[in-house]
């Protein structure tokens, strides 16, 4: 089953894509976890391509896989890391702030975590959530979670049972949206006049400064400028309030807009991360070709260090994000024979990364049970979720006895240790 289309033109605008393009190898669903090592070693395979258009400048993938087999069983849940409870934690009381006791939407409410903390902070929370898991998690910790894509009948439900919203917020949501004009205009209907759409995406900026490939996958169907989102959000009926740098998943913006009939003028601040990107090239497809450029010198300096280790060395990896399943398909990482990868998400535990097939176990599991039996000389660990790099290394004090070395290839390559 083929599962995924292939664009001719822009989804925003349908204009077209400059010729260059960054073309990575084909790729597993990064997020498609199996249950066996057989089923995970036969994943399907579909094109990893990022077009921009020549005429709004809206980056893009080229091929676009089905939604419901994106979104239907994923397996993310951002709760299990302290850094994101208390990046939500501190976004419900800006938001609170602003509206107090106010009536919110977050659509793509993952496991509730940013639903209890707006509930905790005297809002009204409701969720939507298109992953029956994940939903099922997040339910008690708000007012109510719809198991559902957000779509124009399930915002006339919303509108009619709970009035017009004051906020609509979405979270490392609107990369994953294939009809993003759709979502802006059903977000336009469910809040009231004055109201905020508030969402948080990955800046293609960091993409290209800290050369981040490995934040390309096929569930980030978007990757966000300042340059595309100002076109895309005033021709929509937005008036672009505000968009603050934060460091989430290695750096990111949050973009606020008002329900507005007024257009006020762009921010200082916010002009000065749009003159950063022109600089960058993100307003032509000149970053492409100097991106294709960095990422062959990186595939060379990661197998040379790679390669420098001694040969008895045992390595895992710690964190199965959706990136590390990228990196190591676009590296062959599967190669030096991880002998697992440490996850603290009890969905992930127990099932197999797609194509490479390695397991991923609990913390418990890989510091009593794989690690002893093994009895290694020389000990490595790769951490994947790089932009968590201080919060998991300090987890790794149980494994002092070994000669451990901690290892981050992105967004440079950094070692500490051997740690005894």
């Amino acid at each position: 089953m083929k599962n995924y289309r292939e664009l001719t033109c822009c989804r925003i605008c349908e204009g077209n894509f400059y010729p260059e393009a960054i073309r990575l190898k084909d790729s597993p669903l990064a997020n498609e976890l199996y249950l066996s090592k057989e089923e995970a070693l036969n994943a399907d395979l579909f094109p990893l391509e990022v077009v921009e258009c020549e005429s709004c400048k809206h980056i893009q993938l080229k091929h676009i896989v089905d939604p419901e087999r994106l979104f239907s069983n994923y397996v993310y849940a951002s709760g299990t890391s302290k850094t994101f409870r208390d990046h939500f934690t501190k976004l419900a009381k800006k938001l609170s702030d602003v509206v107090p006791s106010g009536l919110v939407l977050e659509v793509g409410s993952n496991d509730g975590t940013l639903l209890e903390a707006l509930t905790t902070h005297g809002m009204r929370a409701i969720g939507v959530e298109p992953s029956q898991q994940l939903a099922e998690i997040s339910k008690g910790k708000c007012e109510a979670v719809y198991t559902n894509f957000l779509d124009r009948q399930l915002s006339d439900f919303l509108v009619n049972e709970y009035g017009d919203f004051d906020f609509v917020v979405g979270n490392n949501v609107f990369a994953h949206i294939d009809d993003l004009v759709g979502a802006f205009k059903i977000a336009q209907t469910i809040l009231k006049q004055g109201g905020y759409l508030v969402f948080e995406v990955a800046h293609a900026l960091k993409l290209v400064e800290h050369q981040l490939f490995d934040t390309i996958y096929h569930e980030h169907m978007s990757y966000h400028t300042v340059i595309s989102l100002d076109i895309f959000i005033r021709k929509l009926g937005f008036n672009l309030t505000d968009v603050e740098e934060i460091e989430m998943h290695g750096g990111s913006i949050r973009v606020t807009c008002q329900k507005s009939a007024s257009q006020s003028e762009m921010l200082p601040e916010v002009k000065e991360i749009f003159r950063r990107e022109v600089l960058a090239g993100l307003d032509s497809s000149d970053w492409m070709k100097k991106f294709n450029t960095h990422l062959e010198q990186l595939s060379l300096e990661t197998k040379t260090a790679i390669q420098a280790e001694p040969i008895s060395t045992t390595w895992f990896g710690y964190g199965a994000p959706a990136k590390a399943v990228t990196f190591i398909n676009q590296f062959d990482l599967d190669q030096i024979g991880l002998i697992g990868i440490i996850d603290d998400n009890p969905g992930k535990q127990g099932k197999f990364l797609p194509r490479s097939g390695i397991k991923v176990v609990s913390h418990a599991e890989m510091e009593s049970d794989l690690i002893p039996r093994l009895k290694p000389i020389n000990l490595n660990c790769v951490i994947f979720p790089w932009n968590l790099s201080a919060e998991i290394a300090s987890k790794l004090a149980g494994f002092s006895k070994y000669a451990l070395k901690v290892i981050w290839f992105l967004p440079k390559y950094k070692e500490v240790g051997p740690q005894k």
